[in-house]
């Protein structure tokens, strides 16, 4: 049993301790939180742990403080104060005994040895405690009390001929706003709109393709159950895709995967990852953009020896360790399934890694060769006010039209760029290339680059 001392709820109050965190160093994921209340003030707030000298610190004003030793797990959300624990690692092999104090309010805890993994979370405000996964900067409402929490409880999908049709249900508020906005993942583009809604709702969506959705009530003091970012997709029409996997490469070469944008929206790296597989891939600011690849691997570093180009994007993640005999992977967005690929021993040949898509041996990390295939409509148009030049003769002029900003190249004869200019996004602009300047007669190649997509053209120089 784990023990607390009542206290009054305006009060600081102990809420929850996480001292053995698995995904991270013990030190960079421990915390310690503790809930406030506006109608208590003091000058100053101590918090003290076993016998060490206690924390000082002004009286917070806000509705919970949140003390680490790595400000990036402090979530970006109102009323949440962020602190420091200073030199303090909490014990993950022993009990510990805490103490908070303002003024004349105070609050201790004696808290057992910890669970890797789990943290110690107060029920109600009385004297008990429990393990469960952490959650820094908000309250579980499971046990905390008196927590302004409107959220969701139900959301649902289906797709009926030429639309997509949203259901759902909200809890903790009679009424709300909600707020959706749906991205046409083709096409590129978003709609927004808003609702005022009561216990459930009901969204027709008309699109007949993938679509990017986000729900989102108004924030609260659970934030975690106001939003909803996923990907409507029907199997095998994933805009987000496995395109190649190296399962077996030979030694030193560590395994890795690809993982190909194949749309004009970009996606945060905050919702991808391997079905049961580790976790996800980055952060909300970190996506994947329209038509790139990224390649994913545990160790990127050395990774980096063997894929031979600079500009190919690696991301370091557990992806476990891939079967070289059999096995399968499943790419998951916001936890759903969306595109999933399998092998086995008439698949390849090891060492070589292979193309879902395909079936057929490749290794060609970050470069999809013009989609493979995978989609009809290409990201970009362009022209060329001839293929043949004349060394002394008019300038090569080259037209792009495209909804994304578009990389301009030029190549020589040996497919070195020599020249490169950027084409903002709906430019329709005729572009001057200087192939005369630099290259000689013979052959050459204008490139045009957006993302991982890539279209290369050659042209002729006559004397």
């Amino acid at each position: 049993m784990l023990f607390a001392s009542a206290v009054a709820v305006a009060c600081p109050t102990l809420v929850e301790v996480f001292p053995d965190p698995t995904e991270v160093p013990d030190q960079q994921g421990e915390f310690v939180e503790i809930r406030l209340d506006s109608t208590f003030t003091a000058d100053s707030l101590f918090v003290q742990l076993d016998e060490k000298t206690p924390l000082k610190m002004p009286y917070p004003d806000g509705e919970r403080l949140l003390l680490s030793h790595d400000r990036s797990i402090c979530p970006e959300t109102r009323g949440l104060v962020c602190g420091d624990l200073e030199k303090n690692s909490l014990p993950n092999s022993r009990e510990s005994r805490w103490i908070v104090w303002a003024e004349t309010c105070k609050d201790s805890a004696v808290l057992e040895k910890p669970k890797p993994g789990k943290s110690f979370q107060r029920i109600a405000f009385g004297q008990r405690w429990t393990l469960e996964d952490p959650t820094p900067g908000y309250g579980n409402p499971l046990y905390e009390l008196d927590l302004n929490d409107c959220g969701f409880s139900l959301v649902e999908y289906e797709f009926r001929e030429d639309h997509w049709r949203v259901s759902g249900k909200v809890r903790g508020c009679k009424e709300s706003l909600l707020t959706y906005r749906y991205m046409d993942v083709s096409r590129g583009g978003s709609i927004e709109d808003t609702m005022r809604i009561s216990g459930s709702f009901s969204i027709v969506l008309l699109k007949n393709g993938p679509v990017k959705l986000q729900l989102e009530l108004p924030e609260d003091g659970i934030p975690f159950n106001n939003v909803v970012d996923t990907l409507l997709a029907l199997p095998g029409n994933s805009p987000l895709l496995l395109t190649e996997v190296h399962h077996c490469p030979q030694e030193p070469e560590p395994e890795w995967i690809e993982v190909y944008n194949d749309s004009k929206v970009s996606f945060p790296l905050s919702k991808i990852g391997l079905c049961g597989k580790g976790g996800t891939w980055g952060t909300e600011e970190d996506s994947i953009v329209p038509f790139q690849s990224v390649l994913v691997s545990r160790d990127t570093a050395l990774l980096r020896e063997f894929v031979g180009f600079r500009d190919v994007r690696l991301v370091q993640a557990s992806i476990g360790f891939l079967n070289n005999a059999a096995g399968s992977l499943n790419l998951c967005y916001g936890g759903s399934p969306v595109d999933s690929v399998g092998w086995d021993k008439s698949t390849v040949a090891c060492p070589r890694g292979f193309n879902p898509k395909t079936g057929k041996a490749e290794n060609t990390p970050g470069f999809q060769g013009g989609h493979n295939g995978i989609i009809a409509e290409e990201p970009l148009r362009y022209k060329f006010s001839s293929r043949v030049l004349k060394k002394k003769g008019e300038p090569l002029r080259v037209k792009v039209e495209s909804e994304q900003e578009v990389m301009i190249g030029l190549l020589d004869s040996a497919g070195r760029q020599v020249w490169k200019q950027k084409a903002p996004a709906l430019s329709n602009t005729w572009w001057n290339v200087p192939v005369q300047q630099y290259t000689g007669i013979g052959v050459a190649f204008v490139r045009f680059s957006l993302g991982s997509f890539e279209r290369v053209v050659g042209i002729v120089v006559r004397p």
